[in-house]
């Protein structure tokens, strides 16, 4: 008998050019809801849950009573909880490997559009077809400029990378990456209240965690250059979103480059829409050709290891395997 895959985010087509690798080991159900209640009930069954970005709570978990795994189509596992499945035996894995380069790519992008005013210039040219020099298209160069990090993993040190090439300074701060790895990566290591002081563009790369949650609030946007940009494509609730609001309403800080959102998807209400010194896209840093392929293969070998029985590659719940 097949062991069933639940797999949520219907509006993803997660692992659709894989399914008929997928069908050989597994029934797969896909399944449009989001609500808990919902969720739980349609998980019964499930062996494995295939999740995006879908809230997997307690409730979901302790009501499939045969799952052994949730694997998470990306990286971040803020959604699933961790605890739950951990006391239930079940495994609880993701897929880091894919877009380490690619997401670094994207901030970037986000960096140097914010730098050059890319946005205000664009909505200029296509209101009046051309623009001469003026102080209000006037951007900002890189090279010179302190590139701060907030994380130092995969994407953190590939951003650095980019910045280096730019003629940047980098300075990072992550508790869990020593100074002595920071500056051989160099990258001058540094307090927290530095980094905001020092940043001309202040790039975020901490995952989400009880300890990185509205990290970035009023005090900290305060203590930031006004001349400084923030760039975040890890998870929106590591700002304080009404903070972040006031600080570009306010003139805290110059501009903001997001890909992500304490909730999603935005209202078109959402008030840094239409703002010149804003860029924002959906969620989509990760977004291209090639990491699509690599994220659906990681995504089957996780899923293959599980229905096999081994202990998957990137487990983030070791202790059940103690």
């Amino acid at each position: 008998m097949y062991p069933t895959i639940l797999r949520t985010d219907a509006e993803l087509h997660i692992l659709e050019q894989e399914m008929d690798s997928l069908n050989r080991v597994a029934h797969v159900v896909t399944t449009a809801s989001t609500d808990a209640e919902a969720l739980a009930r349609e998980a019964v069954d499930a062996h494995i849950i295939l999740t995006c970005y879908t809230d997997i709570p307690a409730r979901v978990i302790d009501a499939a009573k045969d799952l052994k795994g949730i694997v998470k189509y990306g990286v971040g596992v803020d959604a699933i909880d961790i605890e739950a499945a951990s006391r239930n035996g079940v495994a609880v894995v993701n897929c880091p490997d894919y877009g380490s380069e690619t997401v670094a790519d994207h901030a970037f992008a986000l960096l140097l559009g914010l730098a050059r005013k890319i946005v205000k210039i664009d909505r200029a040219m296509r209101d009046k077809a051309w623009v001469w020099p003026a102080p209000e298209y006037l951007g900002v160069d890189l090279a010179g400029k302190t590139l701060g990090l907030l994380g130092l993993g995969r994407i953190g040190g590939a951003m650095a990378r980019r910045g280096a090439g730019f003629g940047m300074e980098c300075v990072a701060h992550d508790p869990y990456v020593s100074d002595e790895t920071a500056r051989r990566l160099g990258i001058g290591p540094v307090g927290f209240g530095e980094l905001l002081e020092r940043s001309d563009f202040l790039s975020v790369h901490c995952i989400l965690t009880p300890e990185t949650r509205a990290i970035l609030g009023q005090r900290e946007f305060k203590a930031m250059k006004d001349t400084a940009f923030l760039i975040n494509v890890s998870r929106g609730a590591i700002a304080e979103e009404s903070a972040l609001i006031s600080a570009i309403e306010d003139g805290w800080i110059a501009g903001v480059g997001l890909d992500v959102f304490p909730d999603e998807p935005l209202e078109p209400d959402f008030p840094l829409l239409g703002l010149d010194n804003v860029i924002l896209t959906p969620h989509l840093a990760w977004w291209t050709e090639e990491a699509f392929d690599r994220v659906e293969r990681e995504t089957l070998s996780r899923i293959t290891e599980i229905i096999d029985g081994k202990r998957p590659k990137y487990l983030k719940n070791p202790e059940i395997y103690e």
